[in-house]
């Protein structure tokens, strides 16, 4: 790998802040599709999503792995709806602890490597069918770079999946507005920029969406782990978006999903194929 390579690929949080996050997170609890809480709106929207991404292809006792799987509770979901065999690999120590940890509370048997992804075991590459991020791809300055690297785990005809935040729309501006140092580490993409990106990584989009017509996850955490000025202020006016995006959410939930896009949008999700 190059050295204009390297530093494309340097995570702009970087390692001790995914570590610091962690250290700060409790696990959370399983993905639960039957729950009726507004709050499980976006996992139920999410799931259609993964239905939508499967529908055409076999996943029971497929390979796939999650890269940057620190305190993911998307492994075990993804393992006992769609009978993936499921492996994640992600670079920070508690991250993987932690992983660990839910994969064992939830029942299921997975791998987590604790390793950095652009520089990985080389019996890795070339072997699993899908490979999935969610919330990591937009942290690397060199999207295609980016998404190439992570294409090199999949089998030829193999699956990326890759989940991003809408940094280009309203939450993005928000984290701008609100919280400069989180928004800067960051790469701020959309829906375009994401698919020139994966076709330049000689990957096929075949799913290019945004999801969630309305979302305000807006991240209040200073970037040190310290609160950031006028904290209490800031968060009494997110706890107010959140509010309304809830009832929004409840709106569809009832009347049916209403159309995602730029502005308001809560990310972009994209499956792509490799060449």
């Amino acid at each position: 790998m190059s050295k204009n390579t390297m530093s494309a690929n340097i995570d702009k949080a970087g390692e001790n802040y995914w570590t610091e996050v962690w250290e700060r997170t409790t696990l959370p609890p399983p993905i639960d599709l039957d729950s009726k809480s507004v709050n499980a709106y976006p996992d139920r929207v999410l799931h259609n999503l993964f239905k939508k991404i499967f529908s055409t292809r076999d996943t029971k006792g497929k390979k796939l792995l999650e890269i940057g799987c620190g305190n993911s509770i998307l492994l075990p979901y993804l393992a006992k709806e769609f009978g993936f065999e499921v492996y994640g690999i992600d670079y920070s120590k508690k991250g993987c602890l932690q992983s660990e940890q839910i994969l064992k509370r939830d029942g299921i048997n997975g791998v987590i490597y604790c390793e950095d992804a652009f520089n990985p075991d080389k019996n890795l590459l070339g072997n699993f069918d899908f490979v999935c991020s969610f919330g990591v791809v937009e942290h690397f300055q060199d999207t295609s770079n980016t998404l190439k690297s992570f294409s090199e785990f999949l089998k030829p005809g193999g699956i990326l999946i890759t989940s991003i935040p809408n940094m280009k729309g309203a939450t993005g501006l928000l984290h701008k507005l609100l919280n400069k140092p989180v928004y800067d580490i960051h790469v701020p993409l959309d829906k375009d920029d994401l698919r020139i990106a994966l076709e330049k990584a000689n990957l096929k989009p075949e799913i290019n969406e945004y999801f969630l017509a309305i979302s305000f996850a807006i991240t209040l955490e200073g970037i040190d782990g310290k609160k950031i000025p006028m904290y209490i202020l800031k968060k009494l006016f997110v706890k107010f978006l959140r509010y309304c995006s809830k009832v929004i959410w409840i709106f569809e939930n009832w009347f049916g999903t209403l159309p995602a896009g730029r502005l308001l949008s809560g990310g972009v999700m994209t499956s792509a194929r490799k060449l």
